[in-house]
């Protein structure tokens, strides 16, 4: 049986897909932002705290060695990667972005607002957003970095749109979460919670063009 690609059925399928998956990823920003920057936070503190013992002579810094592990890696990954994409992408639109910081915050809570500032003039410019080779790559590289610290923070996920009807079960139960595929590319992932139904695409959709609305 020959399976039509949903964009050859609907030419903007493929285009709404790609906006609910930039929308379903910037939302992501505060929550993945405060977590891992208070894990990042509680490191440092440790930090110092070796580091002032191992000047006083406690030994603490000898029995507890340091760590940078990868929760605080990816919280300042997913940072300078959010501000990256921020100049590029307003380079590129000729429209004034948030200016964050260089490098995450110590103050958990101005990051956050910081994440909340990006995802609001993010989610207002996605119509605005074409295909540049930079931006796009950029875009890729912040998605990943947002998945991953989602993956290992097992964070809740923000959602823009409600739960879908499942038809075999017919409870409003079937999520949608965008995951590592195999090479890496974004895949939708569509499950129902009550009954467990996959509704999985077996491949990811085709990259689509992006143009002005």
């Amino acid at each position: 049986m020959t399976t039509i690609p949903l964009d050859a059925i609907d030419p903007d399928a493929a285009y709404r897909e790609w906006v609910d998956r930039f929308l379903w990823h910037v939302d992501q920003l505060p929550a993945v932002v405060e977590t891992t920057g208070t894990i990042a936070l509680a490191v440092r503190g440790v930090q110092a705290s070796q580091l002032k013992e191992r000047v006083t002579g406690g030994g603490f810094y000898d029995n507890i060695p340091l760590v940078d592990g990868p929760e605080s890696r990816n919280a300042r990954a997913v940072w300078d990667a959010l501000r990256g994409y921020l100049v590029v992408a307003s380079s590129r639109l000729g429209l004034e972005a948030p200016t964050m910081p260089a490098g995450l915050p110590d103050d958990v809570e101005l990051a956050r607002e910081w994440a909340f500032a990006a995802n609001a003039w993010l989610s207002d410019v996605v119509h605005e957003i074409q295909s540049w080779p930079d931006l796009d790559e950029l875009e890729e590289q912040l998605f990943r970095l947002i998945r991953r610290a989602r993956h290992r923070l097992d964070t809740h996920t923000a959602r823009r749109t409600p739960a879908e009807l499942c038809t075999r079960c017919g409870e409003n139960g079937v999520i949608v979460d965008w995951i590592d595929g195999p090479g890496g590319q974004a895949l939708l992932s569509k499950v129902c919670v009550i009954c467990r139904t996959n509704y999985t695409p077996a491949a990811p959709a085709a990259p689509t063009e992006r143009t002005e609305s």
